[in-house]
């Protein structure tokens, strides 16, 4: 959540996840799994030149006013199904055709969800991604399974996309805040224990080049008091189409991956070695994805 999560033990064990959006975390716990220099730098590849102009001339206008259009059907659909549908699951399928239109049909993109059986299967349980992109928020919702995001709270207050989330009953976070950092825990312990499904993306922040960094290990300390598992889920193709601190788009296809469920037990109930076991699984898996 701030950067002395990574050196403060007594800070981290208070502040156990960071969660979805930019954090201002240093990158200098990368860790990937092999040595920096062998790490894999993927080809944009897809539309060059005056497509790409043009492409980005219509695509940011569409997305921002859809945008607006679409929050008012959500409105609607929330103050009908409020009554009978405490969990909010019709809003939830809403908004997850809502957010992943915006790659799953966009022309010279799409998404390939791999593995949703996994997540099925799975029941309750902490959905954990990989984290290249702004763009991995709209793939994660191709997943089309019910969960709860668990974001920073600056998202909330984002016009119509931010009070969705507010519709939703997402969980928010006010990073390096500890009384809302508490309030997170307990909302989140809260949720599981009603049959709710969380997604965080445990690396805080989006990756500079697509590689897995640190990960935070407070959604595996959940996952251990909670008795629930860990689905990981890894993406590819996201750090081309919108990499970090830009906003020029390069469509290319998605490939979404959800691997087995990892329970807590598998671990020894430790959060450390459950957090090691993820991240080995998901890194063996990106290497695969990506022929390495």
């Amino acid at each position: 959540m701030d950067r002395s999560l990574g050196s403060v033990e007594r800070r981290e064990e208070a502040a156990p996840f960071d969660a979805g959006g930019e954090s201002t975390a240093s990158n200098g716990g990368v860790s990937s799994g092999r040595p920096r220099s062998e790490r894999v730098r993927l080809s944009p590849g897809g539309p060059t030149g005056f497509v790409l102009v043009v492409y980005n001339i219509l695509y940011w206008p569409y997305l921002l006013s859809t945008c607006v259009l679409l929050f008012f059907p959500a409105l609607v659909l929330f103050a009908v199904t409020a009554p009978f549908d405490p969990k909010r699951r019709a809003l939830h399928w809403y908004t997850c055709l809502w957010g992943a239109h915006y790659l799953a049909w966009a022309p010279l993109a799409g998404v390939r969800v791999e593995g949703r059986e996994h997540a099925r299967a799975a029941g309750p349980c902490i959905f954990v991604s990989n984290h290249q992109s702004m763009v991995d928020i709209l793939a994660v919702f191709a997943l089309r399974m019910p969960f709860l995001w668990v974001s920073k709270i600056e998202n909330f207050y984002v016009p119509f996309l931010g009070w969705n989330m507010w519709l939703n009953n997402y969980v928010p976070l006010r990073r390096g805040y500890l009384p809302s950092i508490m309030r997170m825990v307990r909302t989140c312990q809260r949720r599981l224990k009603e049959g709710h499904s969380l997604c965080v993306f445990p690396e805080g922040t989006r990756s500079p080049d697509g590689n897995l960094i640190r990960f935070y290990p407070g959604a595996f300390r959940l996952a251990v008091r909670n008795r629930v598992p860990i689905v990981p889920v890894v993406i590819d193709g996201t750090q081309v189409i919108l990499p970090k601190k830009q906003l020029f788009i390069r469509p290319r296809p998605v490939v979404m991956r959800i691997l087995p469920a990892i329970y807590p037990e598998a671990a020894g109930n430790d959060h450390k070695r459950l957090l090691e076991q993820v991240k080995t699984r998901m890194q063996h898996e990106l290497d695969v994805m990506r022929g390495v």
